[in-house]
This record gives C-alpha cells, structure tokens and sequence, in this order.
C-alpha cells in the first residue's frame, strides 16, 4: 500500500526543498516507491504548477507506472494521470502527470523549447545514463539557466552517485531508507560450460527442492536466451516441484503478456526476464533471483561505423540490485550464475552510454535545437573529442552539415524524423528518387527487432537459407508473408 512506502517519509522534505530550489536530486532504493509517489506529491503540492513530466528508459515501465499511479489517484488512465510512448499514448486534456520515454521527451521538447504548462521533470533512474538521459537533463539544465528558472528538476535513481550529481547540479540531495529484507547471496558456476539456459535451470532445480514458497525471477540478458531458458526450465521440472508456471518479460511482448509476468497467479511463477525488472518495475511475491550476470549494451564498433548489441557482464551496483528483487517483502535467496574470483573484478558502474556509442543522432538531435557549440553543452560526463568528431565527420558526409558545421536544410529534415541519421537520410534521398514506399518499408525492418528471429518467421527464414539476394530482400519477403 502506499501509505507504506518509504520514501512518503520524506515527502515533506521533498517539498520544502522544491520551493527553495528548482533541482533536487533523490536517492532511494528500488521498491521505496520514487516512481509512483513522488508525481503524486508533486500533484498535492503547492511547490509545483502545471504538468508533470516524469521520464522513463523503458517502454514497459512507462505504460505499467502510468497505470498504478492512474489507479492511486481513482482516475482513469489518460484523464489526471496518462502515459506517452512513441507508438502509444494516453493522454488527455485535463492530464497532470505524464509518463513518458526519453525519446518522446527530446521530441517534445524539440517542438516546444520553452516547455509551455510544464511545471516539473523527473528524471527517473537516472543510473542507467542512456545518451537520451544525459541530453534531457542538459536541455532542462540550459532552459532553467534561461528563460525557465521557475522549471523544477527532480532527479531520482537507487544506485547513482548522490554526492557528485548534486555537486554537478548544484542543489540539494535527499535520501529515502528503504525496508528490505536480508537477501541470502551464493555463487553457483558448476557447468560454466554449458549453454546459460542449462545453468540457469541447474539452479532452478535447486531453488525450487531447497526453497517450498516464493516465486523466482531470472535474470537473462535477451528475448532469445529467455525463450531457451524457459523451454529448458519446463523440460526439467519434477512432480514433486509442483504446479509451476512460467512467464517471458521483456520488451518486444504484447501488453497482455507483460501483465500476465507482472500480475498475480494462482500457483508458483518463475519469470524470466531481462534487466527491464532489474529497477522500476517491482513484482510481486518475487523471493529468489537466479542471476545470469549478462546483460545486453550498445556499443560502437569502430571498424563497421555501427552501434552493435553486446552481450557484457553487468556491473557491481546492477548485480546488487538483481540481487535485492529477492528481499523486498520477506528474507530471500540469489543465485548467481559466476564464481565469487569473477565477482571480485565487475566494475562498479556501467560506462555512460554517451561514453561508448556512436553519438551522430545526438548531435544533429542537439544542433536542430540551437546547440551550435557541443564542447560547451553541460553534459554530466563529457564524450570524447575522438567521439564528437566522427559523429560531425558522418553528418557532414550525409549532406546533414556543410564544411563549417552548419545545419544544412537537409540536416533539419533529418532531425525530424526519429531514426539514425544515415536512415533518415535514406528516406529522403528515396523520397527525391520516387521510390519512398519500398524505402520505408526496408527501414522499418532494420529498425526492429530481425522479423526472421520471430518465432512466425523462423520455419520462412530456415526455407530461406542460402538464398543469395540481400538479407532485406528475404526480410521483405518474410514480412510480405503476413
């Protein structure tokens, strides 16, 4: 229930620093109740007029926020309390708190740059540090310096660094306690070898003989290795395990299977999951966490030019926090899936995002709202000039600046549009050939998750095999299948 959510314990002070100051940074533990309560305390006070934009990194957790809040304050979704992601919304006129993904933010605020009726922003999860996190936080940073000072900022997170974030924003930090229970943490790497999924469900086997109540959440790092984790999970339960069900959580599933993961059951669950339930996103009745210790980051290889998807082994802090799912209502157990010698060399945080992907789509991103000068942008870790070089070498490259580092018209059409520069660059040169039909559709299927990899496609893709035209053609035929 609310009422017992610790971070209610310093709503009052919350408050009183936010009509002193425009910015506040808030530290709380996963389950304390940030996400949900503090819109709702901003809602009830006098501290904050207008709207209330609360930013999330995740789809899933934007839409399944939305509605708890919805359903505290006894409106329906899309009236007081609404959600907006980029292919869903549910917002209305009389709407005060909005939820809403960093990606619509930056979009939002490159229409309206002086956020007109917006009172406050929160920056929620602030640890993850994704390129759209720290750019959000720098624009909001430049609109209170200027024409927005009455502009409140709350920036929230579980694991960040509290000390050095109010010292960068110059205001002041509040920390909630939370109330977790001791959670029992051991090292299980018998079968290193062997494929993730079998590991994981060696582990599963043990936790469900030596542990007869609780449900169990395992962490892996994507769609794929959660769908063989489950499959081989269910091939390996015994009649003395009893009723078991098993739920996929991750963000290419359908709302209904999303609630399905995160909603009640009348027997035991084990939901796989990727880092999605690592944070925000709080599940019931969860008592035991089987920890992969993988998660998946964009970083950029520098010999193909591209973003890539990487599997890594997660930081100290996120291996903490996986951990602390286990202990949010009862004593709990974590297993990770890696020896304690591996344990002692993760790093403690994750690198910024900014620090390690290609930041092309940034800078035209930012030079479209009037950033003429990157180095002097108040960025919260600064990216590398190496970085900021070959994103301006790419946008010129693409006719998107001119040889002085201007906006091109080009470029502005470019910015418009919600894709890699070298996309949106697709689109209008096909646009300016006659043939923006069949362009669109091929950027649509390299923007999604592989159409062949869907397990509808997967019997097309195998008939496939060996075909020697493009992967697009084959991913265009696939999709003409539908």
């Amino acid at each position: 229930m609310p009422e017992l959510l610790p971070v209610l314990e310093v709503e009052d002070r919350i408050v009183d620093a936010l009509r002193g100051h425009n910015r506040l940074v808030l530290t709380a533990p996963t389950g304390s109740g940030k996400t949900t309560q503090v819109p709702q305390m901003l809602l009830r006070s006098d501290a904050v007029t207008g709207h209330i934009l609360v930013l999330q990194p995740r789809r899933m957790v934007t839409r399944m926020a939305a509605v708890r809040v919805a359903q505290e304050v006894g409106c329906a979704l899309g009236d007081v309390v609404g959600y907006q992601t980029r292919h869903d919304s549910r917002v209305g006129t009389k709407t005060r708190i909005r939820f809403l993904t960093e990606g619509v933010f930056l979009r939002l605020i490159q229409a309206d740059a002086g956020l007109v009726d917006v009172g406050a922003v929160i920056l929620d999860e602030f640890h993850e540090r994704s390129v759209a996190t720290d750019m959000s936080l720098g624009l909001v940073r430049r609109l209170q310096e200027g024409e927005r000072p009455d502009l409140r900022l709350i920036v929230m997170s579980a694991t960040m660094d509290a000390e050095a974030v109010s010292q960068d924003l110059e205001c002041p930090g509040i920390r909630a306690e939370g109330r977790t229970y001791p959670v029992a943490v051991s090292h299980w790497s018998e079968g290193a070898t062997r494929p993730l999924w079998e590991q994981a469900a060696g582990a599963l086997k043990r936790v469900l003989a030596e542990q007869p109540t609780g449900d169990v959440l395992i962490f892996m790092p994507g769609a794929y290795e959660i769908r063989r984790t489950i499959e081989t999970c269910r091939k390996g339960l015994r009649p003395e395990d009893g009723q078991t069900s098993f739920f996929p959580l991750h963000a290419s599933l359908s709302l209904a299977e999303q609630d399905a993961a995160t909603g009640t059951c009348p027997h035991r669950k084990v939901i796989v999951s990727t880092n999605v339930a690592e944070t925000s996103l709080t599940i019931e009745g969860v008592h035991h966490v089987i920890d992969s210790g993988l998660v998946r980051m964009h970083r950029f290889d520098v010999r193909r030019g591209l973003n890539v998807l990487l599997v890594e082994s997660v930081s100290r802090a996120s291996a903490d926090q996986r951990a602390g799912r286990a202990g949010r209502t009862a004593p709990g157990t974590c297993v990770r899936l890696w020896s304690e010698e591996k344990e002692a060399v993760l790093p403690e945080q994750a690198p910024p995002e900014v620090m390690r992907i290609d930041l092309s789509a940034c800078v035209l991103q930012l030079m479209s709202m009037g950033v003429a000068d990157l180095a002097a942008f108040p960025w919260t870790d600064p990216p590398g000039t190496e970085a900021l070089r070959r994103a301006l070498g790419l946008l010129q490259g693409l006719g998107a600046i001119d040889g002085e580092g201007v906006l091109t018209g080009t470029g502005h059409q470019m910015a418009l549009l919600p894709m890699h520069p070298r996309l949106s660059r697709t689109l209008i040169a096909a646009s300016e050939a006659g043939c923006l039909q069949r362009a669109t559709l091929w950027v649509a299927l390299v923007s999604e998750r592989d159409i062949l990899l869907r397990p509808i496609r997967r019997q097309f893709a195998e008939r496939q095999e060996g075909d020697l035209q493009s992967d697009l053609a084959v991913m265009e035929r696939a999709f003409g299948q539908a």
